[in-house]
């Protein structure tokens, strides 16, 4: 597809074999199939639902509207077609932040994919080459004799001289994703690579990205994570690595955390700590401290045996060190709700992120997804309880993202 193409979508169209539908002229029949296409290139999505967001991005042309699942839409030049694919959950964990500080040219990860085994890898990277900015390259190489076909969610955020913004921008994009399951196909001939990201990395600033990827056919496909020197030239093979570093570099079981929570409205808060796990490493390399890279997903059962409707407080509670925090939200079968902390709050403060009603002689069901931040200290709680009465410099302090030390709670 052109850039700056517009992207219209045939009204109720659907993709069931062959799709025909007549264009507003009344002349010209769109003929669709899954495998090949009659007019230009087909470009392969998934979400439930695709949203215009994310097909603009995919097309790189303005979408106005959002796509289901099974359903195409003809843009000038090409289709968007939105797979059905079931969403699996990451079987293995990558993560590369060794050496944190990348001051030259070569290789800081690469690994393999054996199909229909998610992997998600993410990578947090500081530029440290005061001669000028650096490169990360995230590529994927078909080293197999057949076409490998490869389901990608990914986000990114970065470069930026706040540590702390980079890794919470970066989870706020992909949680949101992975949740919608917003993603897309690419295919690769036998032989072929492909770049899937690029980000320049000034001195002193910082990349945090997560990719997760699902080889849907083919074998012997691997993804690398590349520092250049200049984008066009060729990839060093050399692993970097610095001895006095004690991040983690590796390979780790647990991507995903499911947990069940249930709690009855009452004096004694409930309490869901997440980020303290220590993970061996599969490679050989240091093990894993913080859960970076795992996603945490938690059903909270509220309960209120009264005969008066009860309104709880949610809290963000850092006990490592200053935190961010990026949370997505569902009560009931509700929409999905944004409640992030974008600034880091001190440890042991108590941060609300909302304030629920529980119905008399009723339960609330709360879901809450959300993965450990970079450059944030962990582990972090998540707390509730019944709504407190605050003062005028507690509700000061809340607005304030937790910066004032009334909040503070003994440690």
């Amino acid at each position: 597809m052109r850039p700056g193409a517009a992207c219209r979508a045939p009204g109720g169209a659907t993709l069931k074999g062959l799709l025909l539908f007549w264009t507003a002229l009344g002349c010209a029949i769109l003929v669709l199939t899954v495998a090949a296409q009659g007019s230009g290139r087909t470009l392969q999505v998934t979400g439930r639902p695709a949203s215009a967001e994310h097909l603009s991005e995919v097309a790189g042309a303005p979408v106005g509207q959002d796509l289901e699942p099974g359903e195409a839409l003809h843009c000038a030049g090409g289709t968007l077609q939105n797979l059905d694919l079931p969403q699996i959950p990451a079987r293995i964990l990558a993560f590369s932040d060794h050496p944190e500080r990348v001051r030259g040219r070569g290789l800081l990860f690469q690994a393999g994919l054996l199909r229909f085994m998610p992997v998600r890898f993410q990578y947090y990277h500081e530029g440290g080459r005061a001669e000028g900015p650096l490169f990360l390259s995230v590529r994927l190489r078909n080293r197999g004799s057949a076409p490998a076909r490869v389901h990608l969610i990914q986000g990114a955020a970065g470069p930026d001289p706040d540590y702390f913004a980079a890794g919470h921008r970066n989870n706020q994009v992909f949680l949101r994703r992975l949740v919608a399951f917003e993603g897309r196909v690419e295919v690769l001939a036998p032989g072929d690579s492909m770049q899937v990201a690029l980000h320049r990395l000034p001195c002193e600033q910082v990349v945090s990205g997560t990719l997760q990827m699902t080889l849907l056919e083919g074998r012997d496909l691997e993804y690398a994570l590349f520092a250049m020197h200049d984008p066009a030239e060729p990839v060093g093979f050399d692993l970097l690595s610095n001895p006095q570093d004690v991040h983690a570099r590796g390979v780790y079981p647990a991507a995903d955390q499911a947990v069940e929570r249930a709690w009855e409205v009452g004096p004694t808060p409930g309490l869901l700590a997440f980020g303290a796990v220590r993970q061996p490493n599969i490679l050989v390399g240091p093990e894993l401290k913080g859960d970076y890279g795992v996603v945490v997903r938690a059903e909270l059962r509220l309960m209120n045996p009264s005969d008066q409707a009860q309104k709880v407080e949610v809290c963000f509670n850092p006990r490592g060190g200053p935190a961010t925090g990026t949370f997505l939200a569902r009560v009931g079968e509700g929409e999905l709700l944004d409640w992030s902390v974008p600034r880091p709050v001190p440890a042991f403060a108590e941060f609300p992120l909302a304030v629920l009603e529980v119905p008399a002689r009723g339960q609330t069901l709360l879901t809450l997804w959300t993965i450990p931040e970079g450059a944030s200290n962990y582990p972090v709680r998540v707390l509730w309880r019944l709504q407190p009465a605050r003062t005028g410099l507690q509700e000061e302090c809340r607005r304030g993202a937790g910066s004032c030390s009334s909040n503070h709670v003994p440690g």
